[in-house]
């Protein structure tokens, strides 16, 4: 006796419908957010992108008195590294919307001028309204690290800081030496201070090599990319991981999202981000942060539990707020753990350049792309190379400021004994 198949229908789920309705009704009730969050993405790194391979002497001097400033801050001097930097930026909003700097300037005498014409050519590019402000902000910080500190440490900062700054001036605006090459030369100084000799060695070799390649605008534009990502993602992924370590159901809930968000195929990040943000390179920026942040979080979720409980112990019977215990024992203590976190986070944002570069975004995994569509072997591999070559150098670079921790100091002084 034949019995009739049994045929059970099963309904369709509309899965995707409803995620695309989900989106439409984000961007009709919320578009005024996502134009002013692409606005930020899009102009920081822009701005990250040109100060990396062209920067101004603006800039220069900015990031100089940066440097200044934070090792006063880091010293207990935080009004002293505060107060200038306020004053300048009172001075920038001023110049920005009512040209008080121009003004200022066009009423002076021209012959004061006259030498940096005849030193920097007829343009006289070390001589605009936005530079102005600078110098005073950075001579104001090396001035205040000499009167009001005794720190040798932040002297010898000064020092180094007002030396590179005039031998990188002196270089580019006298000598002619090509930007490229400097800003080389600074990544080479940066992986020796942090990370020794070997990576410098490679950091000069490689950074040449792109050079070489025609490519060194590119990874400057991807390295920006790759920062602003970063900063998001760790920006999001640290308060979280936080959360989640000293609190059980937040920890319960966020494993199944940070599972789902892993798994999940990177170009799917891809729909949302361009239906909001357009192409371009936000909507690389927004699908690389929501790839790369998971490990964020549960790295520092693991290594505020790693904590040894007595310490922290400790702490609570002298009387410590949660917030300072967690500023000043369990963060210090698990600060290898969580830039073992960045540096998987800045990896997977790696991974997702060229993902990124499908969707407008400029960089060495634009060359990737336009290498496979065209396939034009010399130029994809030679992007490839490229990003090989941020990868290492940021990889070893994150590695090594482990060793400032002070569990990797409290380790090196136990050897030594």
């Amino acid at each position: 006796m034949n019995l009739p198949a049994l045929s059970i229908t099963v309904p369709r789920v509309p899965v995707g419908d409803g995620f695309k309705a989900g989106v439409d009704f984000l961007k009709d009730n919320l578009a005024w957010l996502f134009d002013i969050i692409g606005t930020i993405i899009e102009v920081c790194v822009e701005f990250l992108g040109v100060t990396l391979s062209e920067p101004s002497a603006t800039q220069l001097f900015v990031a100089a008195s940066v440097v200044v400033a934070v090792g006063l801050w880091l010293r207990g001097h935080r009004y002293s590294a505060t107060i200038p930097f306020a004053v300048w930026i009172a001075v920038w909003a001023a110049e920005a919307y009512g040209g008080a700097t121009t003004a200022m300037l066009s009423q002076l005498d021209p012959v004061l001028f006259t030498w940096a014409q005849s030193l920097f050519g007829e343009e006289a590019r070390f001589v605009y309204p936005q530079l102005l402000p600078a110098i005073p902000l950075f001579l104001a910080l090396a001035v205040l690290s000499f009167t009001m500190t005794r720190d040798p440490r932040q002297r010898r900062l000064a020092i180094y800081v007002i030396c590179g700054l005039a031998a990188f001036i002196a270089l580019h605006f006298i000598v002619g030496v090509q930007l490229s090459l400097l800003v080389t030369m600074l990544f080479v100084l940066v992986a020796w201070l942090i990370a020794g000799t070997g990576l410098a060695i490679f950091s000069l070799l490689g950074f040449l090599l792109i050079i070489s390649m025609g490519l060194f605008d590119d990874a400057m534009s991807t390295l920006a990319l790759i920062i602003v990502a970063t900063a998001v993602a760790v920006a999001i992924a640290l308060p979280l991981g936080v959360l989640a370590a000293y609190n059980d159901r937040v920890s319960n809930v966020l494993k199944p999202v940070l599972d789902f968000m892993q798994t999940l195929p990177a170009f799917v990040y891809l729909l949302p981000a361009i239906s909001f943000f357009s192409v371009g390179e936000v909507p690389g920026v927004i699908a690389t942060v929501i790839f790369a942040m998971p490990p964020g979080v549960r790295l520092t979720e693991l290594g505020i539990r790693q904590v040894d409980k007595e310490l922290v112990e400790a702490g609570e019977a002298f009387g410590a707020p949660d917030s300072q215990i967690l500023r000043n024992i369990q963060l210090p203590l698990a600060l290898s753990t969580i830039m073992a976190g960045i540096n998987q986070v800045i990896m997977l944002s790696l991974s997702m350049v060229v993902i990124a570069g499908m969707v407008g975004a400029s960089g060495l995994g634009n060359q990737v792309y336009t290498g496979i569509a065209q396939a034009q072997i010399p130029i994809g591999f030679e992007g490839g190379i490229g990003v090989v070559i941020l990868a290492i150098y940021l990889d070893r670079l994150t590695g090594a400021v482990t060793r400032f921790s002070p569990a990797a100091k409290a380790q090196r002084a136990a050897a030594s004994r």
